[in-house]
């Protein structure tokens, strides 16, 4: 065994430092009291390795004795104190409500099909299954897709405008290969993030130290990765480039088709040190996604035993669905002494989209024999409907987001002010043509049919618009964080947000608070300054406990998509959402079998006001345009993970959550009407995850992670214009994604080949999406009988697929 403390340059136990063994792969995090623990090979040197935050040890450890342990402690040459305040890691964000801090690196041997969001899934708080595993689109805690702020080192990130259904995004923006970690906040969050009602998802490039490089190959694309420093340590860069295809996963839909999804992106990071208080730092990304499709046929099987339909579709046609994101940002920081400090930052942001299809097709709905005993069981029993459809859409969009901001921080004995200015500039341009025509008994539901047009062919749906906006956005903030109360560690947040956009004039001002205290704040004071062996074991063995509150306005001014109404037109009137949160944290550290451990739980109540209804067509949101909603979401989320198997960690989620909203609404009679209470588009009410990780005990270079997600049945609503009705209810989502891996070779190999002598790790993953082959629904398609009765044909997201993926490290 070696085993030891890991402590800072003044002597302060550190909690949750990163520790590895390099020849093996094990890795661990320190204790509560800064202590690690690791079972090595005897009478065989290696290498250990320690990381926090952006500094980093390297300890050559030589051979251990047969049943011996030696004491290694790791002493950072860095301070991780300010003036009294800890200012770690894990202690900045243990003081926020709701933040999570997740470590890309430690994700990398799950089994996924979308991206790094596939994964915030399971770990994050409050996140419902929605969108689908292709989609890097996620619901928190009641809000849609549009309601959550992405980061990357400070530049917002927008989703794409036009995008119908998850298999056309191709790979979300975050390239975890460069990630050095992530914060995520389901709510109550702080002043300084911006202006959007659900989340934040803040993502910060590694700072290379030395030579790296990563190279992956599966049956979906390649990437690849390579980031170094120069020997003066005044210049570093960090480079990725991915490439995805999708079409082994398509081959699953119900949709059988030529599929030719492809999509890529390049991005780097440059950061030069001009001074020693003065850095220089250029993130760039260029990115394109091209979907095409051409449809051939769908067999679609429904309902239930007793009553079993199939709907088939004879396609003709193709979809081209593209876009190219180009994004550049360029921040400069100066820190004129350890106490202040000033950034400039400033980024382009443009996206340029095409949406062309024309698809025609002819179907038939059927009844299946149910009868088990007949021959023809499961085969068609007679025609209950069929028809013909023509979708076409025409559709062109180029945006332009300019911003250019200045932040700053002043450190105080007990307090830390932060200040930011901003302004953006956005420019949109789109061209709209769309129009959809059914005949017979109708492929969807019409409702503008003229009976007096009886030689004119009537559109189903039509809608052509030229839009261009242009406007500007002033932002603002102000924040103080400080120590009210030393004996119990009682800190406080508070903080003003003001936001001012010229398309309506309107400015909104978001006064946001919280608080944070340790009711055993003695035992953790015991913890920081007892150096070894004086702690009993008995003490060791209490709970840490953090307790929290936040509370806030969160607005989210109109962007393009809310202002659109179904018909193409602008709402120029169009006011900001709102949203009031109230949330109640704790989360604890632990140790139990001599690991650490974290137990988070929050229990959130939002009211909601001047709200925009909209419904949701597979990962599509289309918006009223009108403040005529308002309502609630309240509920509870609970996480656990440590390292349940010695070396590895892993994550058990639990969420319940309810949200509802009343709908103002002109009836028939030209009279204004309040709905009843009717469920959200994202109202899930239990949402169950797993992320878990195992290894043999005996042969560590066998690897299994198991990812299981549940998610209750949530609401569907088929007609936009009426949306003030209840709509249907989509089945639950069940899913599970197993993968098996095996180091081939590492450090510690024996007969390593001599042209691998610098590769630090190379593994080989088998991984099976949809263990279980289940059907989910994303969305439905409606289809009417001769009768004229309605039915609702699913559309089911990928089903089981085998990848094989190859790692290799430097």
């Amino acid at each position: 065994m070696v085993s030891g403390i890991v402590l800072d340059k003044d002597k302060t136990p550190i909690v949750s430092a990163f520790l590895k063994i390099k020849e093996t792969g094990k890795v661990t995090l320190s204790s509560i009291s800064g202590r690690y623990s690791f079972e090595v090979e005897a009478n065989k040197s290696f290498t250990l390795l320690a990381s926090y935050g952006e500094s980093n040890i390297v300890r050559s450890v030589p051979p251990i004795k047969l049943g011996a342990t030696k004491v290694v402690d790791l002493i950072f040459e860095k301070s991780f104190t300010l003036k009294g305040a800890t200012v770690t890691a894990e202690g900045l964000t243990r003081t926020l409500p709701s933040v999570i801090r997740i470590e890309p690196k430690k994700l990398v041997r799950f089994a996924n099909t979308g991206g790094f969001e596939q994964n915030l899934k399971q770990i994050g708080l409050g996140i419902s299954t929605g969108g689908g595993e292709l989609s890097s689109g996620y619901s928190v805690r009641g809000g849609n897709f549009d309601e959550n702020l992405v980061y990357i080192n400070d530049i917002e990130i927008y989703r794409p405008f036009l995008v119908r259904s998850g298999q056309q995004e191709g790979l979300s923006v975050i390239n975890s290969d460069l990630v050095d970690y992530v914060d995520f906040s389901a709510g109550g969050f702080q002043a300084k993030y911006g202006d959007k009602l659900s989340s934040v998802l803040d993502i910060k490039y590694r700072d290379p130290d030395s030579f790296a490089s990563t190279a992956q190959l599966s049956l979906l694309g390649a990437n690849l990765h390579f980031e170094n420093r120069s020997k003066n340590k005044r210049f570093s860069y960090l480079f990725g480039a991915r490439y995805r295809s999708n079409q082994y996963l398509l081959g699953s839909l119900d949709v059988q088709g030529d599929y030719k999804p492809r999509f890529y992106d390049v991005q780097a990071l440059l950061k030069y040190r001009l001074r020693s208080d003065l850095t220089i730092s250029y993130l760039s990304s260029i990115s394109q996604n091209k979907y095409i499709v051409a449809p051939q046929s769908r067999t679609t099987s429904f309902g239930n035993v007793n009553s079993a339909l199939s709907l088939y579709i004879a396609f003709g046609g193709q979809e081209l669905m593209q876009y190219t994101t180009i994004m550049n940002g360029l921040n400069l920081t100066y820190r004129p002494n350890p106490n202040l400090k000033f950034s400039l930052n400033t980024s382009a942001y443009n996206t340029t989209e095409r949406e062309h299809f024309t698809v025609e097709g002819a179907y038939r709905l059927s009844e299946l024999e149910t009868n088990l005993g007949s021959e023809d069981f499961a085969n068609e029993k007679r025609v209950l409907g069929f028809g013909y459809f023509i979708d076409h859409a025409r559709n062109d969009l180029n945006a332009n987001v300019y911003t250019a901001s200045h932040k700053g921080a002043f450190f105080g004995k007990k307090s830390k002010w932060e200040w930011g200015l901003g302004y953006t500039n956005e420019s949109i341009s789109d061209k709209l043509k769309e129009w959809r025509y059914n005949d017979s008994s109708g492929y969807n539901i019409s409702t503008t049919i003229d009976t007096s047009l009886t030689n004119q062919i009537v559109l189903d749906e039509f809608l052509k618009a030229k839009i261009n906006i242009s406007s500007y956005r002033l932002k603002a903030f102000v924040q103080n964080t400080r120590t009210l109360d030393t004996a119990t560690d009682f800190k406080a947040n508070f903080g003003v947000r003001a936001n001012y956009w010229s398309f309506n004039e309107e400015n909104v001002i978001s006064p946001r608070l919280q608080f944070s205290f340790k009711p055993n704040k003695k035992f953790n004071d015991a913890l920081k300054y007892s150096a070894q062996d004086s702690i009993s074991k008995d003490t060791l063995k209490k709970k840490d406990w953090l307790l929290k509150f936040a509370s806030g306005y969160y607005y989210q001014p109109p962007f393009y998509r809310e202002l659109r109404d179904l018909n193409g037109q602008i709402n120029q009137e169009l006011l900001a959402q709102k949203s009031i949160h109230f949330v109640f944290g704790a989360d604890m550290n632990f140790e139990a079998w001599g690991r650490p451990f974290k137990f988070v739980s929050e229990l959130y109540y939002k009211h909601l006001d001047r709200m925009v209804p909209y419904v949701v067509d597979n990962v599509r949101i289309r918006y009223l345009a009108e403040n005529s909603s308002q309502g609630y979401a309240t509920g509870i989320d609970t996480r656990v993970n440590g390292e349940f198997i010695q070396g590895v960690e892993s994550w058990f989620n639990v969420s319940l959550m309810q949200t509802k909203e009343r709908l103002y609404y002109t009836d028939e009679n030209g009279i204004e009407q309040l709905s009843e209470w009717l469920k959200r588009p994202t109202d899930q009410r239990v949402n169950f995850s797993i992320l878990f990780q195992d290894e043999l005990p005996n042969n560590p270079s066998y690897k299994m992670n198991l990812g299981l997600v549940y998610g209750s049945k949530m609401p569907f609503f088929f007609d936009a214009e009426n949306r003030q009705n209840q709509g249907f209810r989509i089945p639950a989502y069940r899913r599970v994604d197993i993968g098996f891996s095996k180091v081939l070779y590492d450090k510690d190999s024996e007969n390593r080949p001599l042209y691998l002598k610098n590769v630090e790790s190379l593994w080989l993953s088998l991984e099976i999406f949809n263990l279980l082959e289940v059907n989910n629904t994303i969305s439905y398609v409606l289809v009417k009988d001769f009768q004229n009765n309605v039915f609702g044909v699913p559309n089911y997201l990928t089903g089981r697929r085998i990848n094989l993926r190859f790692v290799m490290k430097i």
